[in-house]
């Protein structure tokens, strides 16, 4: 079975949850087919800003985070908080490049680590250039591939497309037509993959 996972780097629980997301489902003989979107663009336009979240709630956020990254063994730099703001755009673009490549795992894992915990910018061209040069591709030739047309086209259609599925947020995971969103939702993930087994 075949399972889509639905990231951006930009979301450090699509970061958790990618680290964890092929073991996680390993005994099940279950395929991870990771999908790139732009989280930015998933947002419903009717979607309205929510109140600004007091003292505690942050502090929760924080912990909770922290704890997580703890449970799984995953590194998060709390520094890499002040890139929120900053594109992924190109990095998703160099992924499905990556991932033509047969070089996918190379490039991602690197990549959601250098945004996340090492607090690298990774809408910089010279980041994913190194990025993609240590996945071991041609870097010059995969960084012009993806600052191409074709795959400025390709990652809004993969959006789209997400987003015609009924996409709202990173990560989410689908069994089937059923879908399910959050770190925190792979054991429903698992009850399902079973349960269609």
């Amino acid at each position: 079975m075949r399972i889509p996972f639905y990231f951006d780097y930009a979301c450090p629980w699509a970061y958790l949850g990618s680290c964890r997301v092929e073991a996680f489902f390993a005994d099940l003989g279950a395929e991870i087919d990771f999908r790139p979107v732009q989280l930015a663009t998933l947002k419903e336009p009717t979607a309205g800003q929510g109140p600004a979240p007091g003292e505690r709630k942050k502090q929760w956020y924080g912990s909770d985070l922290k704890a997580w990254s703890e449970m799984i063994g995953a590194d998060v730099n709390t520094d890499a908080r002040h890139l929120i703001k900053r594109s992924t755009r190109l990095a998703l673009k160099a992924a499905l490049v990556a991932q033509d490549e047969g070089r996918f795992r190379e490039y991602h894992y690197p990549t959601y680590r250098a945004r996340w915990a090492e607090a690298r910018d990774i809408s910089e061209r010279n980041v994913v250039r190194e990025l993609l040069a240590g996945a071991g591709l041609d870097a010059d030739a995969a960084l012009r591939r993806a600052e191409s047309p074709e795959l400025e086209e390709r990652i809004e259609r993969d959006t789209q497309d997400a987003i015609a599925r009924g996409v709202f947020g990173v990560p989410t995971l689908f069994v089937g037509d059923r879908m399910f969103w959050g770190n925190d939702r792979f054991e429903l993930v698992r009850f399902f993959i079973e349960k269609s087994s």
